[in-house]
């Protein structure tokens, strides 16, 4: 089974992280434990994993922890076009009005 793709935004900042994983929901519970904030699924990409390390790198000028997988929500824009479109965009701001 191939990885997924998925994008969480979080509660507060609307900082994202892309990330793949067989069981993206798994994953954000596991996530959600060590936030602070609420963390949300934005994007879920099935068998879409293996880009997970091009849109870091596309994505890496735009990084806000030195060392680490989360990105500032301007990063949504370095998406490929395909990807992008997947984006529900009525979550993409859904933080803003938390």
């Amino acid at each position: 089974m191939s990885k997924d793709l998925y994008i969480l935004q979080m509660e507060k900042t609307g900082e994202i992280k892309v990330g793949r994983s067989k069981d993206p929901k798994r994953r954000l519970k596991q996530l959600q434990t060590g936030s602070p904030y609420l963390l949300k699924i934005i994007l879920h990409a099935p068998g879409k994993g293996h880009l997970e390390k091009m849109i870091h790198r596309d994505m890496s000028h735009l990084r806000t922890r030195r060392k680490g997988e989360w990105f500032k929500p301007e990063a949504l824009t370095e998406l490929p076009i395909d990807l992008y479109d997947l984006l529900d965009l009525r979550l993409e701001d859904w933080w803003r009005h938390s």
